[in-house]
């Protein structure tokens, strides 16, 4: 441990916390110059137009810091990482694009699908079955599915960005002690991905001032899906492979799988596609707050939940780790999840379900005008 600590993840870690931390309060500025603010809806908590272009800031500090390193290598020895970069450039334009004009969904899926096309021309590809049409619709499911769910996650001050910021840390962890297999490119985008988060943390945790934004959190969840699709988690353990990346993501999968089948069985809309677009106050921070807790501890506890997931993650990642040990592991996991959903089904969070208990307070909301709650 000693010895990489002369490693540049560190130094890059620090880099892009720092531009983070600096930038986003420019940021915000030229949001509220030009007018590029969150305005109140009807299915959203906020109540003051909010800063929304926070994913610039984000893709600045993570940029930086990422070329801080390339610039001492060549092309060719980090193709896959370049073709990340350049791939969340265009992720980032689409989002910040949707912010002001929304694009309908079968566009932006085919969209995504070009960018899951620039991606594979660089590498970065799911190799489950070995078969290019296959693994390229199961990438191009993983990458949409994910962005969505980390899109989705973006309903509460700080749960999207520290979800991420939770998520990288553990990416990080398995390449940072994996680098004999050549997972070294993929700790430089974990994390800078981190630091990034960690500097605009700072400005979007309750009381925000900025909010991601589509461009934001649509490039949070495409970092992370690249990422899980580029590290190797096991070398001939395909279904090792599968369940890893899904314990790391936990958070934003659970969240947007519960919501959908919430929203079936309370009736709310008709089918899975309704399901998916429908936009509401039902996430696991919604719930969180409707059984009580305060829109912090909500969040807190989003983050604990993928500390927890993410620790599975390392035990099964382990290579002395067998089918016959974490196969149990994974079912109890799957387990605990179905009873905290079935807790949370108990949350009163639709119009035709009774009012539940207002929650507790939030001393920092009430100190601060610009603490209102979030969308």
């Amino acid at each position: 441990m000693t010895a990489k600590l002369n490693y540049p993840q560190f130094w890059m870690l620090v880099l892009a916390w720092l531009v983070a931390d600096l930038a986003t309060p420019l940021v915000i500025r030229f949001c509220r110059c030009i007018g590029a603010v969150d305005r109140p809806h009807t299915y959203k908590i906020h109540k003051e137009p909010m800063p929304l272009l926070g994913g610039s800031a984000l893709f600045l500090a993570f940029a930086v810091a990422i070329f801080s390193i390339l610039r001492f290598t060549t092309f060719e020895d980090n193709l896959p990482v370049f073709g990340i970069v350049l791939a969340a450039l265009l992720v980032t334009a689409l989002g910040t694009l949707d912010s002001f004009r929304p694009i309908w969904a079968v566009a932006k899926l085919g969209l995504l699908l070009v960018v899951t096309m620039v991606l594979s021309q660089f590498g970065v590809r799911i190799s489950l079955t070995g078969i290019w049409g296959v693994d390229l619709a199961l990438t191009l499911l993983w990458i949409s599915g994910v962005s969505s769910a980390m899109n989705s996650m973006d309903n509460m001050d700080g749960a999207a960005t520290g979800t991420a910021a939770v998520a990288s840390f553990w990416t990080f962890y398995v390449a940072w002690y994996s680098e004999p297999l050549g997972q070294a490119p993929v700790s430089y985008v974990a994390v800078s991905l981190l630091g990034a988060c960690l500097g605009f943390l700072r400005y979007n945790f309750k009381p925000a001032s900025i909010f991601l934004g589509d461009g934001g959190s649509l490039l949070l969840g495409f970092l992370l899906a690249a990422l899980t699709v580029q590290c190797g988690w096991a070398r001939d353990d395909k279904l090792k492979a599968v369940i890893v990346p899904c314990a790391i993501l936990c958070v934003p999968l659970y969240d947007i799988t519960l919501s959908t089948l919430l929203r079936i069985k309370q009736g709310v809309v008709k089918g899975p596609i309704e399901a998916i677009v429908y936009c509401g106050r039902d996430h696991l921070s919604h719930r969180l707050v409707a059984l009580g807790l305060s829109q912090r501890e909500a969040v807190m506890l989003l983050y604990l939940l993928g500390m927890l997931s993410g620790t599975v993650a390392i035990i099964v990642a382990r290579p002395e780790v067998t089918r016959g040990f974490y196969i149990p592991v994974t079912v109890v996991s799957l387990l605990a999840l179905g009873v905290l959903g079935l807790l949370l089904d108990r949350a009163k969070v639709y119009p035709h379900q009774p009012a539940a208990a207002p929650a507790p307070p939030d001393p920092v909301a009430e100190a601060s005008p610009a603490a209102e709650p979030r969308r």
